[in-house]
């Protein structure tokens, strides 16, 4: 009986746990600029079109500080994702939802 009830106990702070962790997946750190969410593993670069400093998981929140391109170029955004919120680059706006 008492094994029963650690196990149902268990299970329940591993499922509390996993739901915690879901329920924000666009989390990103405070600061200027508007949070968009990205829609595909992206590439955080140096610049636009630059060297990668890392990936950027879909689903997760990007802090968008400034914004570069326009009609004849692609666009580019300029801030900081939720897995790396010390760490600003570019991301094509493509790969971000608003």
């Amino acid at each position: 009986m008492k094994r029963n009830v650690v196990r149902v106990l268990a299970v329940m702070v591993v499922l509390a746990a996993g739901s915690v962790v879901a329920s924000a997946p666009a989390a990103a750190s405070d600061g200027p600029g508007d949070i968009c969410v990205t829609n595909q593993a992206t590439w955080l670069r140096d610049q636009p079109w630059g060297g990668v400093l890392r990936t950027l998981s879909p689903g997760r929140g990007f802090r968008v500080h400034s914004i570069y391109g326009g009609s004849h170029i692609q666009t580019w955004y300029y801030g900081h994702g939720a897995e790396a919120p010390a760490q600003d680059g570019w991301i094509p706006a493509a790969n971000c939802n608003w």
